[in-house]
């Protein structure tokens, strides 16, 4: 039996599958093009999305280097199977074992690629693997952050967006190291925001004060105050918050040193007298 040519394999590649249904890997291809497709859609529903919220047109980069690395994975893969010799048996029939995970070439079984590619709207991949109520959390924050930021026009959540989708990819990731133990249906971010009620009550009073100052003071100001003025007054704001965060946390800090020493005092007083124990003891 003769190897595939990668000429053809390459002349395939520009859509993902085409190479591995040519080298015979029917259900391989079938994954990849579905992967393809469903990335795109979700392009073309960022896209969409862009005519309402400012902050969507900041993730087609994003998907786009996500689809970028799916091509060269099926290309790089694809090629390293038609450099293989096929086996074959003694009537001369080709013998396929496997699948190009399981050979080594890519780590990456067909599971784990269709949940990365949900995961590139945060949520669907972890509602994908049957993690519902971690799917549905992530997709609520992602999509109120946005509805959120494009409402108030308040460019200081342009930050939490990118951190909320590279979250979702990569704890798919990590929650599909060891496919034969899928992690229970909890998440350290959110178990973090439930055990820390404290955090985020004070998250909220923050963002209520933005949406006051951004949608009723700044309308109130505006005629009697000039525009760098009230520039100037939205930075104090902002400036006083922060510095209040800061304050409150090394407040806790120092709470929580001050707990602490009488502990270590009273452990240290029990060593003379353990000390002394051990002596009358020994005297015995």
């Amino acid at each position: 039996m003769k190897k595939k040519s990668k000429f053809l394999v390459f002349l395939l590649s520009p859509l993902p599958g085409l190479s591995h249904l040519y080298l015979g890997w029917n259900r391989r291809a079938l994954v990849f093009f579905t992967v393809f497709l469903g990335l795109c859609a979700s392009g073309v529903f960022i896209d969409n999305m862009s005519y309402h919220f400012f902050l969507s047109g900041n993730l087609i980069p994003l998907l786009f280097f996500v689809i970028a690395l799916v091509w060269f994975i099926a290309l790089a893969e694809a090629l390293g199977l038609a450099g293989q010799e096929p086996e074959s048996d003694a009537d001369g029939n080709e013998i396929k074992g496997g699948s190009p995970e399981d050979q080594g070439l890519f780590l990456i079984s067909n599971r784990k690629m269709i949940a990365l590619a949900f995961s590139t709207i945060p949520g669907a991949g972890h509602m994908f693997l049957g993690l519902l109520k971690q799917g549905a959390q992530l997709m609520a924050g992602f999509f109120l952050v946005l509805i959120l930021a494009g409402w108030l026009n308040i460019g200081l959540l342009t930050f939490v967006v990118p951190v909320i989708w590279f979250y979702s990819v990569f704890d798919i990731y990590h929650l599909l190291e060891d496919e034969k133990e899928l992690h229970l249906d909890s998440s350290t971010l959110f178990d973090w925001f439930s055990t820390h009620p404290g955090a985020v009550g004070w998250g909220l009073i923050i963002l209520g004060l933005l949406v006051l100052l951004q949608r009723i003071i700044n309308p109130l100001l505006e005629p009697l105050l000039s525009e760098d003025l009230r520039g100037y007054m939205e930075t104090v704001l902002v400036a006083v918050l922060l510095i209040g965060g800061g304050i409150k946390l090394l407040a806790g800090s120092k709470v929580e040193a001050t707990t602490s020493r009488p502990m270590e005092i009273s452990v240290g007083e029990k060593q003379p007298e353990d000390e002394a124990g051990r002596l009358e003891r020994e005297g015995e």
